[in-house]
């Protein structure tokens, strides 16, 4: 088996610094103003960022607290306001759900199922998801079609089951739950200092907190990714094929670190029969998740997840928003906001360029982290030209 490559060695004790300061201010900055937002005292809040000044203070001064620091720097900026989040919602008389409709959309799913109701073609307008945050000016065709696969909600079921007895249940519980789990799984990858590095850089990028009080629905399937790659690194290479199953039927893009992974198992000694073999069982797991919808309504899955997604005409998403679908539109070379545009083949050439770019570097230079910055590159660029990105 080969060994990975020594890594060239850095000084991260000014980097993680620099990173944390940078941006640990505008994240609180943003926090500030989601609690002014939702009229929390000023006293309360000055105390909770004051708080959290002092800690990541402590961590830029003692080399011996930063890990400390980052922890607290997170769970402060980024967790506290989620907590904040489940608790307005059901505290606060409000006509409009106080979450994001991708995370509602999920709980309600959930919901649906445990009244054993097929979660593919119910509607999800009649059930509430029509008093999300929507911000739009049309009436959404998405409030009648689910187009994640079954991994989004099924996962989070256990926990919904057991909250039913309480008369409440908010999906960010488990969202949070996902996020400790990336958390745990970044340091695995990257320990030490790097692993702090990945996990600031993640939770504290400007804007992800707010993001993440309407309920960050893509971290379920990016712990599964993780999960994998820590897997491939590992060399358990069925373990690998088995979440990268899961992933996939939890949301779909997951299919876009797939070579990526694939090419550090094989830095890291698999041959093609493990790969094959790893291959059938994600295969064989995605189809056993699959199965039991196919065969409770297949129309109805097919029409949400396929249909809807790829098609165009009056039940289309109008385009948009931001992304490329919007710039073509904005500049003429598509005429209405549901017309047809091979969105597709364009998401191909993408995709492959990355995916071969990043095969070969990632073959060449034997850096874990390669994968990561790939993978993150897939998922950005080929849904930034994807039919579906559009706001």
């Amino acid at each position: 088996m080969p060994a990975r490559r020594p890594g060239t060695r850095v000084a991260y004790r000014h980097i993680e610094s620099i990173l944390l300061l940078v941006l640990a201010i505008p994240s609180a900055a943003i926090d500030w103003r989601i609690a002014q937002t939702w009229s929390w005292p000023a006293g309360l809040v000055a105390l909770w960022i004051g708080a959290t000044a002092l800690a990541v203070a402590a961590g830029l001064i003692r080399r011996q607290l930063r890990a400390i620091g980052c922890a607290m720097a997170i769970l402060s900026l980024y967790a506290v306001p989620v907590v904040g989040a489940i608790i307005r919602w059901h505290v606060v008389p409000s006509p409009t759900a106080l979450i994001g409709d991708g995370a509602y959309q999920t709980q309600l799913a959930g919901d649906f199922l445990l009244r054993g109701i097929d979660p593919y073609g119910a509607d999800y307008g009649a059930a509430g998801l029509s008093a999300a945050p929507w911000g739009e000016t049309f009436a959404s065709p998405a409030l009648h079609h689910l187009v994640t696969w079954p991994g989004q909600f099924l996962w989070p079921l256990p926990l919904q089951l057991a909250a039913r007895p309480l008369g409440w249940w908010d999906e960010r519980v488990f969202l949070l739950v996902a996020a400790g789990l990336i958390w745990w799984l970044l340091s695995r990858l990257f320990p030490g200092a790097p692993g702090r590095l990945a996990a600031t850089a993640f939770f504290l990028i400007p804007g992800h907190s707010l993001v993440a009080v309407l309920g960050d629905n893509d971290l379920p399937m990016l712990a599964l990714v993780l999960a994998a790659l820590l897997a491939a690194d590992r060399r358990r290479y069925l373990l690998m094929g088995l979440l990268l199953g899961l992933a996939v039927v939890t949301k779909q893009h997951a299919v876009l670190a797939v070579p990526l992974i694939a090419a550090w198992a094989v830095v890291r000694g698999a041959d093609v029969r493990e790969l094959i073999r790893a291959a059938a069982l994600a295969t064989g797991a995605a189809l056993a998740m699959l199965a039991p919808f196919m065969s409770w309504n297949a129309g109805a899955f097919i029409r949400d997840t396929i249909v809807f997604v790829a098609g165009s005409g009056p039940d289309a998403y109008p385009i948009n928003g931001f992304g490329l679908s919007a710039f073509l539109l904005s500049n003429g070379v598509i005429h209405g906001a549901r017309d047809a545009f091979p969105f597709a083949a364009v998401e191909v050439v993408v995709g492959v360029a990355i995916w071969t770019i990043g095969w070969l570097r990632i073959r060449a230079r034997a850096r874990l982290a390669d994968v990561l910055i790939f993978a993150g590159l897939a998922m950005l660029l080929v849904l930034y030209v994807s039919f579906w990105v559009r706001s």
